[in-house]
């Protein structure tokens, strides 16, 4: 299926890299706190149209834990991303979950960068995926 953007456009000349930020930004700053962090707001689009995060969730005492967390689908706020989350140095069996694309965004957008430059996604992230809360306290 087309984008909505394709269609209105026809067979005219293609749309700018610039156009589809600008339009992804607006689709997806009501739901990730407006434009007051817009910075981590693109930084996070072009991350969710990248399709991967590949990171350490680092551990006190111990070396951490490298992670990947791909994605497909979840082009809007409220579609669903189909996620799933490989532990390449584990015989772990991949985890796979489903999220609205805009949980997934704001998670995107509070990653933080380690002593050594390693990234890891927000701690709100790894409560909901292993205890199954919400950012609210409540239960998903």
């Amino acid at each position: 299926m087309e984008s909505a953007w394709a269609i209105l456009v026809g067979n005219r000349s293609p749309v700018s890299a610039s156009v589809s930020d600008v339009a992804l930004l607006a689709l997806f700053a009501p739901y990730c706190g407006g434009l007051t962090r817009e910075r981590y707001l693109r930084s996070a689009l072009q991350t969710l149209l990248a399709g991967e995060f590949r990171g350490i969730r680092p551990r006190e005492g111990m070396d951490g834990h490298a992670f990947q967390l791909s994605w497909e689908g979840g082009h809007a706020p409220l579609e669903i991303a189909t996620c799933q989350l490989v532990l390449p140095e584990t015989t772990v069996q991949p985890y796979r979950f489903e999220l609205v694309t805009h949980q997934l965004v704001l998670w995107l957008m509070e990653c933080s960068i380690g002593e050594a430059g390693n990234r890891d996604l927000p701690d709100a992230f790894w409560t909901w995926l292993l205890i199954g809360t919400d950012l609210e306290g409540g239960d998903t």
